[in-house]
């Protein structure tokens, strides 16, 4: 048989070669211009592409328009905090003169000047003289002025308990506080957003907060208004039923009052009224705050009632009123 001849392809044309190492080449500058406009330009391109999206994931969202209006309104201001001793109110800058009275542990005062070892103060109910700096602290807060509307507002909401904290139980143990209070603030912090509020949770899953966390991020998040959510227990079984709203800083007994009005209407519960309380989420804060007790865990019709979602939406919608309200009048 005849030996088969190898057939050799002829050798690519120079001027193809050339073409294809051009284009090669020009496809790997672009990818370096590319990379180098993702680098230095990361954030410019983030907003172009955030500004382009819906709803919450927009840079022209309510959050950072209300971060923008609070740069130009806030004003730095001087607070003197108790010690956890709590403190002697002095009628003069010396513990030999004559004592006022004592100021409440953790509480926040207004502070008027220094004087020697002294804070020259005004507590919450109004008394003004002097406690030594040995039991109180003096800091700084960004206060802004209250808005207008809720699309202008910051608002922290406060599911209470949490983690290890349960909170009361229902009577047959199956119902943990911290659970009903999470359900209940993510139901209200949903109709705010709806209203155009900015909303904040102190918590949004099953976690253990310290008190002093929470009020930190109020004032932190710099909260228009700041609401802690809780649900009653008495010691003994279906012996309380009804709704409570508390304050603890007088200047806040109209916004209580407000909302409360708006839970009175709303909600098929008894209304216990608004009541002045000493507890520390509302007390240790610079920021409006009220804490809101919703009914009763451990009385049955209380229960049944306060965990079903019609109940829960009804509370949103006495907050989104009470706090419209509120910003309107405080404005007028």
């Amino acid at each position: 048989m005849a030996k088969k001849k190898k057939i050799q392809s002829a050798p690519p044309k120079k001027g193809k070669l050339k073409k294809k190492r051009t284009f090669k080449f020009r496809k790997f500058l672009l990818f370096c211009l590319l990379v180098f406009l993702m680098v230095h330009y990361r954030s410019q391109l983030s907003a172009i592409i955030l500004d382009s999206l819906p709803g919450q994931f927009s840079q022209d969202s309510t959050q950072t328009k209300n971060t923008t209006a609070r740069q130009k309104t806030g004003e730095t201001k001087s607070f003197v905090k108790i010690s956890p001793q709590g403190a002697t109110l002095y009628a003069q800058a010396d513990d030999t003169s004559s004592q006022l009275g004592t100021v409440n542990v953790g509480e926040i005062v207004t502070f008027l000047d220094q004087v020697g070892d002294y804070y020259h103060i005004t507590t919450n109910h109004q008394s003004t003289g002097y406690v030594s700096k040995t039991q109180a602290t003096l800091f700084s807060q960004t206060i802004h002025a209250t808005p207008n509307s809720l699309k202008q507002a910051v608002i922290v909401l406060n599911p209470g308990h949490g983690g290890d904290d349960v909170g009361a139980l229902s009577n047959d143990e199956n119902y943990y506080e911290k659970d009903v209070t999470l359900s209940t603030a993510k139901v209200v912090k949903k109709a705010l957003e709806a209203a155009g509020a900015t909303v904040i949770l102190t918590r949004d899953f099953d976690e253990t907060e310290s008190l002093d966390s929470i009020t930190q991020k109020s004032m932190e998040e710099q909260a228009d208004v700041f609401i802690s959510f809780h649900f009653d227990s008495t010691d003994y079984a279906n012996m309380a039923s009804g709704v409570t709203t508390y304050y603890y800083y007088y200047t806040y007994q109209n916004l209580a009052e407000t909302i409360n009005d708006q839970l009175t209407d709303l909600l098929p519960l008894e209304n216990r009224g608004v009541e002045y309380g000493d507890f520390e989420v509302i007390r240790e804060t610079t920021q409006p705050s009220l804490l809101l007790e919703l009914g009763y865990m451990n009385n049955d019709s209380d229960l049944q009632t306060i965990l079903t979602t019609s109940y829960q939406n009804k509370v949103a919608k006495a907050i989104v009123n009470g706090l419209t309200q509120y910003f309107s009048q405080t404005n007028n």
